[in-house]
């Protein structure tokens, strides 16, 4: 009887998960849990970006973290994820994100207990290109889509790869880390490729980006609000790449979150948690993170997709930073596809992005 109750239990909540929109985070769970037959990630390939890792100690991650250890089913996790994040209110949601990482990033072995991470780039080089994208997956902060599949990830390089294009995927580092600490591990990325590109052999003027939801919302920031400063912890010691220029002249957002107005309890991914609860302290986050009201990448050319289905980010805030962004002079080509939710294939905007690309690596 209780086998049956508890049957009823996973239909009724994988059925009012599929209902909210998550269709998108329920086929990574499952691919995590080893359903599905795409291949993960080339870790073996993995080229670490920083000597000295700033913000990294031998501290414990699990004493910063609300975990509850009476979970320990993944995918639950994953789909209790997925609905905790996707709220334009309030709500207290820090054991779910932090429960969540700590099964899938941490038990799951792609990162560490203690703050010791190694952020890292995955090359996928094609001989004879001095083209390159450093390709930014998501995960709402909470984890990476690379992480046990090859989403926003292996999938886009091979692409890239097909088209004559050398590509490096980002792990960068999320929940318990917090603002800046995501955001300087793509400024690293970048200034370690620029730094590298007689290795690799590209153009430095050749070099890219494109994110995917929160990592769509990693090159909204990066390319506002962190490019051309350096916002280190004050007990680091920079290096001679962080002395390298950071610019690019182009970046990919799909599906971006680029404000976290349509997911408020995200912010316990990337803040201190008593920041979070306080509502005063909470409205500041939420102005830092709109990002339309820092635009400052006149000097970056953009290309932005998203679905006008999208359940999981919204399209609010997107068209909002794309109106504002405009207005300021930026340069914007906008894909809007239509009837597409959040995580929706390549098919979909590829082709657009490949002759935009072109244009700007061809002049």
């Amino acid at each position: 009887m209780k086998k049956a109750v508890k049957v009823i239990l996973i239909i009724l909540t994988i059925m009012i998960f599929l209902i909210s929109g998550g269709v998108f985070i329920l086929y990574q769970a499952a691919k995590s849990m080893g359903i599905g037959s795409g291949q993960v990630a080339d870790y073996e390939t993995r080229v670490n970006i920083w000597n000295t890792v700033p913000g990294n100690s031998s501290r414990s991650k699990l004493e910063d973290m609300n975990i509850d250890y009476g979970k320990k089913n993944t995918l639950f996790a994953t789909l209790k994820f997925a609905g905790a994040i996707v709220n334009s209110k309030y709500s207290d949601k820090e054991s779910v994100i932090d429960t969540f990482t700590y099964l899938y990033e941490i038990k799951g072995g792609y990162e560490k207990e203690t703050y010791e991470d190694e952020p890292y780039l995955i090359p996928y080089v094609v001989e004879g290109s001095d083209s390159a994208v450093i390709v930014i997956p998501g995960g709402g902060f909470g984890y990476k889509s690379m992480d046990g599949t090859d989403s926003e990830g292996r999938d886009i390089a091979m692409t890239l790869n097909k088209n004559g294009i050398s590509a490096f995927v980002l792990h960068y580092r999320t929940n318990p880390y917090e603002y800046p600490i995501p955001y300087l591990d793509v400024q690293r990325a970048v200034r370690y490729l620029r730094y590298h590109v007689e290795t690799y052999h590209l153009n430095p003027d050749k070099i890219s980006l494109i994110g995917f939801s929160a990592g769509g919302n990693e090159i909204g920031t990066f390319i506002n609000t962190i490019q051309g400063k350096n916002m280190f912890p004050e007990d680091y010691v920079p290096d001679e790449i962080d002395a390298i220029d950071d610019s690019v002249s182009s970046a990919a957002m799909i599906y971006p979150a680029l404000s976290f107005r349509y997911n408020v309890p995200m912010l316990f991914g990337m803040f201190d948690d008593e920041a979070v609860r306080d509502e005063a302290k909470r409205e500041e986050l939420l102005e830092l993170t709109d990002l339309y009201r820092y635009i400052d990448s006149q000097n970056v050319k953009q290309f932005i997709v998203y679905g006008t289905k999208d359940s999981m980010v919204g399209m609010d805030e997107t068209k909002n930073y794309i109106n504002h962004a405009k207005e300021s002079g930026c340069d914007i080509t906008v894909v809007e596809v239509n009837g597409q939710d959040h995580g929706m294939k390549q098919e979909y905007y590829m082709d657009g992005y490949f002759i935009w690309l072109k244009e700007i690596f061809e002049g």
